[in-house]
């Protein structure tokens, strides 16, 4: 048990609440938090890898696989918890505390393989028709989707941030990649290293000396594989802010989105609104010849009612939009400098070392060979300094026989 409070001498433990959630419930929770919180810049999800499928629809996953993604899970709800938008939100109170399946309160999960049939079908042809429409949209009426906007904040925001979600798309997957090359070549040098150690192994069974110089090498090429692959997994863990930038890109893109939706149920609101106060004038003579002129005069408060709706909702919807992306530019602001530090760090210390690896290498092997070639050189050229009887014969030789 662990202690939380003691009150007069009584103690008091947090009280912990588990329940049972499946990776569909977490993306009907997305799904939810986004209709609920328009304009609002979500944690990103953690996506189904291809390499895992097959690890996922089998029966019995494997610990390591189930470990790896419970602790993505909960990083993610810890995010959400954390969101200054979505964490005071119903769906996410509901879905960390209902106990029973998520399912009974919302149909998309459901236990029921045909109320999620129905519900899938529906949904999916609301998707396409929104998806549809929208790029219709984009496609047709590009200029007048940005003239709808009248917020010269938001205007000039979504400029600069549609600069920088592009230069981020391109960036961040080149450094990814970079961390990538890093990490094979770790590999590729240690497994050089293991063949070079198999090649050494092998040669020392039949010449020792010869054997000296492939030891060495493997030696070096193991220990500098080894720091390589540690300098990959060391700039895997500072780039992760850059990668989470990366994923934020789409979730603020759908943002930006839901402003243009708001933008374009004002400007519906708006035209109908206008018909209707049209038609009204039009019609006002003979409305007031059969008495409705009373009841057009109360339809027309009710529209206006409803294009008030749809102007606070666009203007709420751009507050949290423009809060947002504020929010994840300081976000931005204080990891990526530090980040960068840290990987300059790790990649000073790693070339280093890796220098430090290879002089050793090159000393070792200057100090054993060296001694070696000058002692066979010595042998085969016959040093004078080493053999000083050896010229004093010569040079009795050359002179002749001494006198007796």
């Amino acid at each position: 048990m662990t202690k939380v409070a003691e009150v007069n001498g009584e103690v008091f433990s947090a009280v912990q609440n588990s329940v049972r959630r499946r990776f569909r419930h977490f993306v009907a929770l997305e799904d939810r938090l986004r209709n609920v919180c328009p304009g609002a810049i979500l944690p990103p999800r953690p996506n189904k890898h291809s390499t895992r499928a097959i690890d996922e629809a089998t029966s019995r996953q494997s610990s390591q696989f189930a470990l790896q993604r419970a602790g993505e899970l909960e990083t993610y709800l810890n995010a959400l918890r954390l969101h200054p938008i979505a964490g005071n939100s119903l769906p996410l109170k509901l879905f960390l505390t209902l106990p029973d399946h998520i399912g009974v309160a919302w149909p998309e999960v459901s236990s029921s393989i045909f109320t999620r049939i129905t519900e899938a079908g529906t949904s999916t042809a609301i998707k396409v028709a929104e998806s549809t429409s929208a790029v219709i949209s984009e496609l047709s009426n590009e200029q007048q989707t940005i003239a709808g906007e009248d917020n010269h904040r938001i205007l000039a925001l979504a400029s600069s941030e549609g600069l920088r979600i592009g230069s981020v798309i391109q960036a961040v997957p080149k450094i990814e990649g970079t961390i990538v090359l890093v990490g094979e070549l770790g590999n590729i040098m240690s497994m050089n290293g293991l063949e070079m150690q198999k090649l050494s192994n092998l040669v020392v069974t039949h010449d020792k000396e010869l054997g000296r110089p492939f030891d060495i090498l493997s030696s070096g090429l193991l220990r500098c594989g080894r720091r390589t692959t540690r300098l990959a997994v060391e700039l895997g863990a500072s780039a992760q802010s850059f990668s989470m930038q990366l994923k934020l890109c789409r979730y603020e893109r759908l943002a930006f989105l839901d402003r243009r939706s708001a933008l374009a149920r004002r400007r519906e609101a708006r035209k109908e609104g206008e018909k209707r106060s049209q038609r009204l004038l039009l019609h006002q003579h003979s409305l007031q010849s059969v008495g409705r002129y009373g009841t057009a005069e109360t339809e027309l408060p009710v529209t206006d009612e409803l294009a008030m709706d749809a102007i606070r909702d666009a203007d709420e919807v751009g507050r949290k939009l423009d809060f947002e992306v504020g929010r994840i530019a300081q976000i931005r602001r204080k990891q990526w400098p530090e980040d960068l530090k840290v990987m300059a760090a790790n990649m000073k210390e790693s070339f280093a070392e890796r220098r430090a690896i290879w002089e050793g290498c090159h000393k070792t092997f200057m100090e054993e060979f060296s001694a070696d070639n000058s002692s066979v050189v010595h042998e085969q050229g016959e040093d004078p300094q080493l053999l000083p009887e050896k010229v004093a014969e010569d040079t009795v030789l050359q002179n002749g026989l001494p006198d007796v």
